[in-house]
């Protein structure tokens, strides 16, 4: 009776216990097939990126040489080092943007078109104080960017009823301009004051002047 429980306790447990040694450390040393697929992806994916980093390194010198600009003559806010530095998109209200005139060269220069806000520090020579178009810094002066009327403050606002299609069209201009711009930069947003329906509407402007550059 004990002979027999023995040969079947010896068999339920199997041909693990005596299983060679070799075949057992081989079996577990044997990578997965799902493993070596993803070594072999990040592998290729390596080798694009260093030819694609090569090759980029290449165009930005051989422009250079050619062209003295790092991508061939082409200049927008995409090219703009400066929008790819991460802030905080700020609102400013009226005030705060006022005191970004240029009055104080330790602030930043700063002009708003239809509520956007943008850096044109590096455009001092044009909208410092001084310049024939300081009259756009620190404010939101959208009418005079489709009217070009420079020569009256009622044009300085962001009002911007009464005008035609083509002076809207105007505005739109600018501000593709300024936001596709190599150098300068948006800031944010500013809140402006809300117009007053019953306001009269600025009159045409018979002198207008040329529209800065």
């Amino acid at each position: 009776m004990k002979d027999h429980e023995l040969k079947q306790r010896h068999t339920q447990a199997g041909p693990t216990d005596d299983a060679d040694p070799e075949i057992v450390e081989t079996k577990a040393a044997r990578p997965s097939a799902r493993g070596s697929s993803k070594n072999n992806w990040l592998a290729w994916w390596a080798i694009v990126a260093r030819i694609t980093i090569t090759m980029l390194g290449l165009s930005v010198c051989m422009s250079y040489l050619i062209t003295e600009t790092a991508f061939w003559g082409h200049s927008s806010k995409w090219t703009n080092w400066r929008n790819y530095i991460p802030r905080q998109k700020r609102v400013f209200t009226s005030h705060e943007l006022s005191r970004h005139d240029g009055s104080n060269p330790g602030l930043p220069l700063l002009l708003a078109i239809e509520g956007d806000v943008y850096d044109v520090s590096s455009g001092w020579g044009f909208y410092g104080p001084g310049s024939s178009y300081n009259l756009f810094a620190g404010r939101d002066a959208s009418r005079a960017f489709g009217t070009n009327c420079l020569s009256r403050k009622d044009h300085l606002t962001h009002d911007t009823r009464g005008l035609s299609e083509k002076e809207l069209a105007g505005i739109k201009g600018w501000h593709q301009y300024f936001d596709n711009h190599q150098q300068y930069v948006k800031l944010g947003i500013v809140e402006l004051d809300p117009i007053d329906p019953a306001a009269p509407i600025p009159p045409p402007c018979e002198d207008a002047k040329p529209r800065p550059k």
